[in-house]
């Protein structure tokens, strides 16, 4: 999956307005990065990886961080 890609999920997932986020947004400026949006977010991505858990995308601090974890 092409970092685009990644980006794009993620925006859709966090449903943010596209081509916002980039690999150095802090997750802690997005009003909509709450608990409820990281599970959303592991739903997404067990489709790519079935062994994260929630504390894996809860520690991430930036986008990037959050890429890293999806292949």
């Amino acid at each position: 999956m092409s970092l685009d890609e990644k980006l794009i999920l993620i925006e859709n997932t966090l449903r943010v307005e596209m081509n916002t986020l980039s690999n150095t947004t802090k997750l802690a400026d997005i009003p909509e990065w709450d608990s409820l949006n990281i599970l959303n977010l592991l739903i997404e991505f067990s489709v790519l990886r079935s062994d994260l858990m929630f504390e894996d995308l809860y520690n991430c601090k930036t986008v990037g961080d959050l890429c890293k974890l999806i292949y």
